[in-house]
């Protein structure tokens, strides 16, 4: 299928340009209002953008110029109609709630509905499959769909830094209350004591939540590490000054009510947020999408370099962590999935995040 965009600033007259290229055989795939032009980012005007597909083996029909008439006048009433007619399907395309695309093949609308059962917001769907379409031969099976859907997805968040490697002294992890961040901070240690032979310490700023202190304290005690406790600045900074010979310091941070901005502006008043220190979110995944943009934004003003999504054995899906690390330009640094320490995490690539998404393509539909 040959496939181009056609550009417009209104429907109609981007409907003209469609059929006089590609004929009454085009099939739309996909629309949407976009900008452009402008001076330095202002004054942008919006278009209309079609893609707009044609099967080469079909003759293109083409069509006298319409002449600068009303668009009802009864004289072109056949032509008029026709393109009334693919306005109305693609505004009910638009306004579909789902991604269900008529004009597109049967396993390309496979595609579409699997992403949305997932949870991929509309945009991303629309936008992978529009990059499927202009890329690669239409597909006929669906190892194939499979295929591109996970490279197309990969290159989607390949744009967006993921993973982590140890390369500064220290490890803030700050995030709501019963997200897993001193369960997490556990199994980050456990790596770099077991796996890479380091010396680690741990300070904790969680004296809020009963229990929180003896709970670190538990697992420092198994990995032999040293255990600092600041209920402010001046004691997170002599804390340091006590953990001067370690080769890794992870900060635990209280989860407090992340509605509150109060509670999640006292941070800066126990901690250092230094250069020499990585700064993670944590989430839960098993959290609702919008719960996670509020959390991501309330926190926002700190300075989050990557998130880390927890409990991914409790949900079925990525899509919520797709849909965020798209649009807040966030990567993830890893992902836990159980309870054991050191083994249940993971640092996260593209590659893993799309592959883990489309994990149960082959179990849609027919094989």
């Amino acid at each position: 299928m040959r496939i181009k965009k056609f550009h417009g600033v209104s429907m109609p007259e981007v409907m003209k340009k469609v059929r006089s290229e590609f004929g009454t055989e085009a099939v739309i795939l996909s629309s949407k209002v976009i900008k452009n032009g402008g001076f330095l980012g202002l004054f942008k005007k919006e278009m209309t953008e079609v893609v707009a597909g044609m099967d080469p083996d079909v003759p293109v029909e083409r069509k006298k110029a319409i002449p600068s008439e009303p668009l009802l006048d009864k004289g072109n009433n056949g032509e008029n109609q026709k393109i009334l007619d693919e306005i109305t399907q693609l505004k009910a395309i638009i306004q579909d709630g789902s991604t269900r695309n008529p004009a597109l093949s049967p396993l390309m609308q496979e595609l579409e509905q699997y992403l949305s059962r997932q949870g991929l917001q509309k945009p991303y769907v629309q936008s992978l499959v529009t990059s499927i379409l202009e890329k690669y031969e239409p597909p006929n099976k669906r190892g194939d769909v499979k295929r591109m859907a996970v490279e197309e997805l990969t290159d989607m968040l390949r744009q967006i830094p993921s993973g982590h490697t140890f390369q500064k002294r220290y490890i803030h992890l700050f995030g709501p209350t019963g997200v897993g961040k001193t369960t997490t901070l556990a199994k980050l240690a456990g790596d770099a004591v077991l796996n890479k032979g380091w010396k680690v310490g741990f300070i904790t700023t969680d004296t809020y939540r009963i229990g929180a202190v003896e709970q670190l304290k538990t697992y420092a005690g198994i990995l032999n590490a040293p255990v600092e406790v600041a209920y402010n600045m001046v004691d997170y900074r002599l804390a340091k000054e006590k953990l001067t010979d370690v080769d890794l310091v992870l900060i635990d941070t209280a989860g407090r009510n992340y509605r509150n901005r109060a509670f999640i502006e006292e941070l800066q008043n126990v901690i250092d947020f230094e250069e020499q220190a990585d700064h993670f979110l944590v989430l839960s995944l098993t959290s609702k999408y919008a719960d996670m943009q509020a959390v991501y934004d309330n926190f926002s003003f700190l300075p989050v370099e990557k998130i880390i999504f927890t409990k991914e054995d409790e949900t079925s899906t990525l899509a919520d962590a797709v849909n965020l690390i798209l649009e807040k330009k966030r990567g993830p640094a890893y992902i836990t999935n159980g309870q054991d320490v050191p083994d249940d995490i993971q640092s996260m690539s593209p590659g893993k995040i799309a592959v883990q998404l489309m994990k149960g393509y082959t179990d849609e539909g027919s094989g």
